[in-house]
């Protein structure tokens, strides 16, 4: 039966939804495949955030296909050997399926069923020729590829260091962080798992499709286009190597300027000149006002709050 509000034929909010990731993804050079659903009991937890307890079949196939899966990186994995085994390690492959959370009694209750996508990304980004050299994939272009995702659909989602996935490289993995909820994570698998796998260095990344789904459809809020110009404004800082990316725009946000409207980075520098239990990080501000010019003198008053706030919550110095 069709959802409430739709007709026969006609795409239902998720499906052009579900539509709208495919083609995201798809344009930035990935391709789908399709991995099953039953697994072993410990692939089924392996590279699942939250795992949860196992739900086994009565009858498997097969002893490769017991239990119900709870993430799909497990099954890209088993992709990437199979194609690394026949020499082809350049991959970008992402797939959108169910996994299955069990949190009643497995023997009695149906587990929960969760649209999730993954992606896995492995090899090189651009093979070497005579004028250009090779770049390998790495965690920067996994979280890149995340972002043009995100920003496409109009989330704006926080990535947070974490060190708690025994399958995943524990200073290359982030969690996705959407509205304060741990929505999946991207990273580099454990050099350890890699090898059980017998595969190359391996970037991947799962998040909960439902999640997203939920705030993409409260994001798109149609807003008109002001015809007042945007103000920016470049700010040096230096910090102790411990301060994240994620503390200076946190901290940023916390001065509270409804103006500002952008955050970028676009530097950052450690070495001579600079003691070695810091670093340098430059931003660019942007700053509008829907419904008049901003002066330099209200533009002022934002930085001023905005440093305030910079060096009272992560003890910057402005440079």
């Amino acid at each position: 039966m069709p959802e409430s509000g739709s007709t026969v034929g006609e795409l239902t909010t998720s499906q052009r939804f579900r539509r709208e990731v495919l083609t995201i993804v798809e344009g930035l050079g990935l391709s789908e495949i399709i991995t099953y659903a039953l697994t072993t009991p410990e692939k089924a937890v392996e590279c699942a955030l939250k795992p949860s307890k196992i739900t086994e079949l009565t009858w498997p196939m097969s002893v490769e296909r017991t239990v119900l899966r709870q993430n799909i990186v497990s099954g890209k994995l088993d992709t990437v050997a199979y194609n690394s085994a026949r020499k082809n390690t350049n991959l970008a492959l992402y797939e959108i399926g169910k996994v299955f959370e069990q949190t009643g009694n497995p023997k009695e209750d149906l587990p929960k069923e969760i649209t999730s996508r993954a992606f896995a990304l492995s090899g090189l980004v651009t093979e070497k020729d005579y004028q250009t050299r090779a770049v390998p994939v790495d965690f920067f272009h996994a979280k890149g590829v995340l972002e043009a995702v995100f920003t496409k659909l109009g989330l704006e989602v926080d990535y947070v260091p974490t060190k708690d996935m025994a399958s995943m490289h524990p200073g290359r993995i982030a969690l996705i962080v959407l509205d304060g909820q741990e929505t999946g994570f991207v990273g580099q698998v454990h050099p350890q798992t890699a090898k059980d796998y017998a595969i190359g260095a391996t970037y991947v990344s799962e998040f909960n499709l439902d999640v997203i789904e939920s705030h993409y459809h409260k994001a798109h809020v149609f807003k008109e286009t002001t015809k007042f110009p945007a103000v920016s404004r470049d700010i040096a800082l230096l910090v102790e190597n411990s301060a994240s990316h994620s503390d200076i725009i946190a901290a940023i946000k916390v001065a509270g300027e409804k103006r500002l409207t952008d955050i970028k980075l676009f530097d950052v520098y450690a070495g001579e000149n600079i003691q070695k239990v810091f670093k340098s990080m430059s931003y660019s501000l942007t700053f509008q006002n829907p419904t008049d010019n901003l002066t330099d003198g209200e533009v002022a008053k934002y930085m001023a709050k905005i440093t305030a706030s910079l060096e009272e919550t992560v003890g910057a110095e402005i440079r």
